[in-house]
C-alpha cells in the first residue's frame, strides 16, 4: 500500500478527530469524577475504553476513509467486533482491580473469634427497687437495638440474651459457644440518692478476658427519660472497642513477627497514657508518652523491617506531637518533617496504604494550615497535594480531614458531603464526635439554621461532655434571622470554656467573646458587643494562625467598624497568603461567605484583595 493510498483513506486525520473527541469525554468524566459526584472507576473505565477504541477507529477509516459511500465488508465486521470484546474485557478487568484491588484472602474466624459478633447480656440492678430494674432491662434492650442497627455487627437477639436472665451464668467461654459470639457486653445499673450509675464491660467470650469498660453517672431526675441518652453513649463505646479489638485481630495477619506485633500493641497502650495527661493539663508527660511509644514502635520496626504499621504509627505519633500546645513554627515544622519521613518510609514499603496516604496527606494540611510555607505557589501545591492523597486514602477519618480541608477551599457543600460520607462510612464510630463537628460547622458556613441545629443537637446529644457541641450552640446566635438568649448564650459561653481542655482554653476563652459579640450584635446590643471583641483579642503567641483576627472581622463588618474588619482581615491573609487568594476568587466569583458578604462590598476589602 503506497504512501497516496494512505492518505487517500485519511487515516491521520480520523485519528485526530477521534484523539480530540475521546480528550474531550475523558476531561468532562474526569470533572465529574473529581467533584465526587461518580466514583473513580468511572474515569479509568472511560479512558480504557478510549485507548481500545484506537484500533476501531483505524479499522473504521481504513474501510471508510476514503470518500464516496463504501460498504461495510465482513472483515469490517469481523474486526470490529474483535475491537469490541478486547475493550469490554479488558474494561471489566480494570473496573474490578479498581473497585477491589485487595485480593489477599478473607479474615476468616469462627463464629466465637469474631469479635463483631456478640451478646449484650441482661444487666444486673443494684440498690433503687423495681426502678432500678426496669432501667436495667431497659438500657440492655436499648442497647440490642442500637447494635443490631449496625450492619458490621452480628448482635444476639433479646432472646438469646433471655437464655441467662434470671438464672446462674456460666463461664463466659460456656455463654460464647451457646450464642455463636466472640464479644460478652455485661454490666449492672445502680441507683443511689439522686444519681444513676452505669458500669459497661466488654468481655472477650474466648477466654474472659477484659477488652474494656465505661462507667457514666448521670442525676436520677427524669428517671427514664435517660433510657436513650445512656444507650447511645454505651452503644459508643462498645462499637469503638469492638473496632479496636477487630483492628488487633486484622494486624496479626499483616507480620509474622510475634514480637513486632507485641510491642505495637505496647505502643498503643504506652500512647494512650498521653490522653490521660492531657486530661490533667500535663503537656510535658503527654510528650514523654507519646515519645515513649515512638521508641517502642521502633524496636517493633527492628523485629520485622518490612512491615508498614510500625513506620505509619511513628508518623502519626509525631503529628500528636506537632499538636500539643505552644507556638513556636519551628517546633511545628520540626515534627510534621518528622512525620513526613515516616510517611515516606511507609509509601516506599506500601504504595497503597490507606492509613500512610491519610498520614502524609493530613501532616502537609496541617503544615499548609499553619501558614509554614511562606511561598504562595508552594502552598497552593501543598494544598492540592493534600486534597488528592486524603481522597485517594478514602477512610473515614482521611474524609473527615478532608470535609475541613474543603470547607478551606470554599467548597462548602462538597465539604459537607465529606463529614456525612465519612459519618455514614464509619460503622464504629471512631472520632465521630469531630465528624459531627465538622458536619455542624459546614452547615453553619452555608448559614443554614436547621441543618447546622440538627448536627449541633445530635452532637451534644451523643457527646455532652465534648466542648465543641457548647462551642457551636453559642455559635448558633449568630445566624441571621435567630434572636439571642443573651443570658443562655453567657452560659453557654461559660460551658465552653470551661470545658474546653487545657492546651485550647487560652484561645477558646477567646473565641468564645468573638461570639458573644455577635450574639449582642444580633441581639442589637452594639456598644456591649464591641467591648466583648476588645476582650477575646490576643497576640501570635496565642494565634499564630490569626483565627481570631478572622472571627472578630465577622461581628465588627456587621457593625459598620469597617476599617477595623479590613484590618484584622490583613492580619489573617499575612498569617494565610493562600486564603487571600482564596477570598479573591470568592468575591471575583460572587461567592463569598454569608458572614462576610457586606465586607466584601468594601472598597478598601477589595483593595487588600488586589482587585482594584
Amino acid at each position: 500500500m503506497d504512501l497516496k493510498k494512505l492518505k487517500e483513506r485519511r487515516i491521520a486525520q480520523m485519528l485526530l478527530t477521534y484523539a480530540a473527541g475521546g480528550w474531550v469525554v475523558l476531561q468532562l468524566v474526569d470533572q465529574v469524577v473529581d467533584r465526587s459526584v461518580l466514583p473513580e472507576v468511572v474515569y479509568r473505565v472511560a479512558l480504557t475504553l478510549f485507548l481500545c477504541g484506537i484500533p476501531g477507529a483505524v479499522v473504521v477509516s481504513w474501510f471508510h476513509g476514503a470518500k464516496g459511500a463504501q460498504k461495510a465488508p465482513p472483515l469490517e465486521k469481523w474486526l470490529l467486533a474483535g475491537v469490541a470484546l478486547f475493550a469490554i474485557g479488558t474494561s471489566a478487568m480494570v473496573a474490578r482491580a479498581t473497585i477491589a484491588p485487595d485480593t489477599a484472602a478473607p479474615l476468616e474466624l469462627s463464629a466465637d473469634e469474631d469479635p463483631r459478633r456478640l451478646a449484650v447480656l441482661y444487666f444486673g440492678a443494684q440498690g433503687g427497687g423495681e426502678d432500678a430494674e426496669f432501667l436495667a432491662a431497659g438500657l440492655t434492650e436499648s442497647l440490642i437495638d442500637e447494635l443490631s442497627s449496625v450492619d458490621s455487627l452480628t448482635v444476639v437477639s433479646r432472646n438469646g440474651s433471655q437464655l441467662f436472665r434470671n438464672s446462674p451464668r456460666p463461664g463466659p467461654d460456656s455463654i460464647s459457644k451457646v450464642l455463636s459470639v466472640g464479644t460478652l457486653v455485661d454490666g449492672t445499673v445502680a441507683l443511689a440518692g439522686d444519681r444513676v450509675r452505669v458500669s459497661v464491660t466488654l468481655v472477650d467470650g474466648k477466654d474472659g478476658t477484659q477488652l474494656g469498660s465505661l462507667r457514666l453517672e448521670r442525676p436520677r431526675e427524669q428517671l427514664f427519660d435517660l433510657q436513650d441518652s445512656l444507650s447511645l453513649q454505651v452503644a459508643d463505646f462498645l462499637r469503638r472497642g469492638i473496632g479496636v479489638e477487630f483492628g488487633r485481630i486484622l494486624l496479626r495477619q499483616t507480620t509474622e513477627s510475634q514480637e513486632a506485633w507485641e510491642l505495637v500493641q505496647e505502643a498503643s497502650l504506652i500512647a494512650d497514657r498521653a490522653n490521660e495527661s492531657l486530661s490533667h493539663g500535663d503537656i510535658h508527660a503527654a510528650s514523654v508518652s507519646l515519645s515513649h511509644a515512638d521508641s517502642t514502635l521502633a524496636r517493633a520496626e527492628t523485629a520485622d523491617p518490612t512491615w508498614v504499621e510500625p513506620v505509619t504509627r511513628r508518623g502519626w505519633l509525631a503529628y500528636r506531637q506537632s499538636r500539643l500546645g505552644g507556638f513556636d513554627r519551628a517546633v511545628y515544622d520540626e515534627w510534621i518533617s518528622v512525620g513526613l519521613g515516616h510517611a515516606e518510609r511507609a509509601l516506599a514499603l506500601d504504595p497503597e496504604s490507606s492509613s500512610a496516604l491519610e498520614l502524609k496527606g493530613t501532616l502537609l494540611y496541617w503544615r499548609f494550615l499553619l501558614g509554614l510555607v511562606p511561598d504562595e505557589n508552594e502552598a497552593d501545591e501543598i494544598f492540592h497535594s493534600a486534597e488528592e492523597l486524603l481522597r485517594a486514602a478514602g477512610t473515614p477519618s482521611a474524609e473527615a480531614s478532608l470535609s475541613h480541608l474543603l470547607s478551606n477551599k470554599g467548597d462548602i457543600q462538597l465539604a459537607y458531603m465529606a463529614a456525612r460520607n465519612s459519618y455514614d462510612a464509619d460503622p464504629f464510630l471512631e472520632n465521630a464526635n469531630l465528624i459531627l463537628w465538622r458536619l455542624t460547622r459546614s452547615q453553619w458556613d452555608l448559614g443554614d439554621d436547621r441543618q447546622s441545629r440538627r448536627w449541633c443537637e445530635e452532637g451534644a446529644r451523643r457527646f455532652p461532655d465534648d466542648f465543641r457541641f457548647q462551642q457551636c450552640q453559642l455559635m448558633l446566635y449568630a445566624l441571621p434571622g435567630v434572636q439571642p438568649d443573651v443570658p443562655a448564650a453567657w452560659e453557654l459561653a461559660e460551658r465552653f470554656v470551661e470545658m474546653s481542655p487545657p492546651q485550647v482554653h487560652d484561645i477558646n476563652q477567646r473565641q468564645a467573646m468573638h461570639f458573644m459579640g455577635m450574639a449582642l450584635v444580633r441581639a442589637e446590643l452594639p456598644d456591649s458587643a464591641r467591648n466583648v471583641l476588645l476582650r477575646g483579642r490576643a497576640e501570635s503567641d496565642v494565634d499564630p494562625v490569626r483565627d481570631l483576627a478572622l472571627l472578630e472581622s465577622i461581628p465588627r463588618s456587621w457593625l459598620g467598624d469597617w476599617d477595623d474588619a479590613v484590618r484584622l482581615m490583613g492580619l489573617y491573609f499575612s498569617a494565610n497568603p493562600s486564603a487571600q487568594v482564596g477570598y479573591r476568587t470568592s468575591v471575583a466569583e460572587n461567592v463569598v461567605p454569608w458572614f462576610h458578604r457586606d465586607l466584601a462590598a468594601q472598597e478598601d476589602f477589595q483593595a487588600l484583595l488586589g482587585l482594584n
